[in-house]
């Protein structure tokens, strides 16, 4: 399962409809993709696919995120009804929920912060995983990367991208030691947001962004075509197969295809990372898969000891 993170801290770069649009056309190709719209605002969910939030009483990213639902990742997803899907292929998303905006300060609290999202979906049976970050180098994103195979990078064709994509692999490099994970995969820049013709200034910019060693995807220019699909809760590849977006993100959906790697290995437990809560949970369905309809004590489940002992 190649896991991709969609990651800008600079907002209003695109990012969301890159995620989209990569996560529709890999499903297109016949691939089984989980788009996971991991910024609070929602965006993903609501504005670019047309789908409900998750509602409060039900399993959700939020809740699965701090421990407070456990079950299996298949009841967090929804497919996604209006996209054209390859033979064999999938589009399921996991939306945004109530909650989503408290997870930062909820996430800190962990004492090994950065693994939760990777604990979520590391059973999760699909050949791509596409992450919609929020625009910020939080906890939330930091999860992300954690989990990740490897990032795209929507960026626009100025100066402040330069900046922004400067900082953003200084916070990778420091993440990769912090959690002593192996060397996350740049797999492309993918400029967009800009008007055609391009001006002179964004040509510069765009051959200083080259500078960075990083390959550069096929452009994804402004067009009110993305805003149209959004506006029917589809992906621009089903809404207008035709376009120069949609070309463009089939041929971002080629190159992740044939990028290498796969996700870090989940850390092993030890005895610091002892949760009582988690202690305490286990113990209680214990005692109600073992009640035969008597009220039984904690102490009746600990192993008992013979004399001997």
């Amino acid at each position: 399962m190649q896991i991709t993170s969609v990651v800008n801290q600079k907002g209003g770069v695109g990012k969301t409809a890159l995620s989209v649009g990569a996560a529709a056309a890999l499903a297109e190709r016949g691939r089984r993709v989980l788009l996971i719209d991991l910024d609070p605002q929602g965006h993903a969910t609501t504005e670019m696919l047309g789908l409900p939030e998750t509602p409060a009483d039900q399993p959700s990213l939020a809740k699965a995120l701090t421990k407070t639902w456990r079950g299996p990742v298949e009841e967090l997803v929804v497919p996604h009804p209006r996209s054209n899907v390859g033979r064999g292929g999938a589009f399921d998303v996991i939306p945004t929920s109530p909650g989503m905006f408290d997870l930062i300060r909820r996430l800190d609290q962990f004492r090994v912060p950065g693994w939760q999202l990777a604990r979520v979906i590391q059973f999760a049976n699909y050949d791509h995983v596409i992450i919609d970050c929020p625009p910020a180098l939080d906890v939330l994103t930091n999860n992300a990367l954690v989990a990740t195979s490897g990032v795209l990078v929507p960026v626009q064709p100025d100066r402040t991208s330069i900046r922004a994509l400067r900082l953003m692999q200084e916070q990778i490099s420091h993440l990769e030691t912090m959690v002593e994970r192996p060397p996350i995969s740049y797999y492309g820049l993918v400029p967009g947001l800009y008007r055609r013709p391009i001006s002179g200034y964004a040509v510069t910019a765009l051959r200083e962004l080259e500078q960075f060693g990083i390959p550069v995807l096929p452009h994804v220019p402004l067009g009110v075509v993305m805003n149209e699909a959004a506006a029917r809760g589809m992906p621009v590849t089903t809404f207008a197969p035709e376009t120069t977006h949609a070309a463009a993100f089939r041929e971002i959906a080629r190159a992740l295809d044939e990028s290498p790697g796969s996700a870090p290995p989940m850390p092993q437990a030890s005895e610091q990372d002892f949760d009582f809560g988690d202690f305490i949970t286990d113990v209680a369905h214990t005692r109600n898969a073992n009640d035969n309809g008597a009220r039984k004590k904690l102490y009746d489940l600990l192993p008992k000891r013979t004399r001997e002992q």
